[in-house]
């Protein structure tokens, strides 16, 4: 049994004014018409086995993701987990792991996506998810490491290590945070290592005995907000003043860089993160002169520019 967990938070800042507290970069819409929140449902495709579809999000944007999943003809049954604040990826995991537990049982697969990234390949997404659950089945916590393209400062990096007999995968040797730029080439130059996309698969049972052990305050902290829950319909709706008192701690931080069962699977689906304008830019065929553009133009002695606009004629 899988259950695609989708984390939907964060502000975007980066990316605005077109990504804001209310409107998230989620719901950003890409030049196809569909936003990224819902091209993360549509990659699940070619998938088999989904029992549910586990999102985790703020309580303030619950109506705009239902409507976005309604509106993509998302096909699959939907659970949302609503936190009231938002406290990283730790809690979010937990708590959505506490859902998933409740509701299929301990030895359900959990497969964690962001809901603001980009796969281009969904196939071979959906290769290397089949690569990740026979390690995640044998009690592994499986991270996606990216096949790195250019030095990125920006990410996080994970060094393989041995590889897994019988497997796609591969032992972590160790995470790296944004690393400087010449620490960044050497480690594409060594062909070790991998960008660090968030994207996880382990059991549902393997996610909580790691956070007993490693981060039990993380642990504790969700069940008192489960079991405290008003659970209506197909929403839990998670009570203030309890989840404020959980840690603000990413789930890399909490677990993945501690536990010694972490296991990496090698990835080359064409991802983005879609983090900045540049990236959003590079989502766009450029004409001869390096521009690029959505929306009505004009570019007049102008070179290397990105113009986005919805009704009005921008003219450069």
């Amino acid at each position: 049994m899988l259950i695609p967990l989708i984390l939907s938070g964060g502000s975007g800042t980066r990316l605005w004014p077109v990504s804001r507290e209310a409107h998230p970069k989620p719901f950003i819409q890409l030049a196809d018409g569909r936003s990224l929140l819902q091209k993360t449902v549509d990659r699940l495709a070619p998938l088999e086995g989904i029992a549910e579809v586990i999102t985790v999000t703020n309580r303030d944007h619950y109506f705009v993701t239902r409507d976005e999943y309604v509106a993509g003809g998302a096909p699959y049954r939907h659970f949302f987990v609503l936190e009231p604040s938002a406290r990283n990826t730790a809690p979010a995991l937990a708590a959505g792991a506490l859902a998933a537990a409740d509701r299929h049982g301990p030895e359900a697969l959990l497969l964690v996506l962001p809901a603001d990234h980009l796969v281009d390949d969904a196939n071979a997404f959906a290769a290397t998810v089949g690569a990740a659950l026979p390690l995640a089945e044998t009690g592994a916590l499986v991270t996606f490491g990216i096949q790195p393209t250019y030095p990125e400062t920006g990410f996080g990096y994970i060094e393989r290590g041995a590889p897994i007999a019988g497997s796609k995968g591969f032992q972590v040797a160790r995470f790296t945070e944004k690393p400087s730029a010449d620490a960044a080439a050497a480690m594409v130059d060594s062909g070790r290592f991998y960008w660090n996309a968030g994207i996880f698969c382990f059991r549902v049972a393997t996610l909580l005995e790691e956070l007993a052990l490693h981060a039990p305050e993380v642990l504790e902290g969700a069940k008192r907000c489960w079991e405290a829950a008003e659970i209506k319909d197909n929403r839990a709706d998670l009570p203030q003043d309890l989840f404020a008192e959980l840690p603000d701690i990413s789930i890399d931080y909490a677990v993945m860089e501690k536990s010694t069962r972490v296991a990496v699977v090698p990835a080359d689906f064409g991802w983005s993160d879609v983090g900045s304008w540049k990236a959003v830019s590079d989502l766009v065929a450029p004409d001869t002169s390096g521009n690029r553009a959505r929306g009505e133009s004009l570019f007049v002695d102008s070179e290397n520019c990105y113009v986005q606009s919805s009704g009005r004629m921008v003219a450069l």
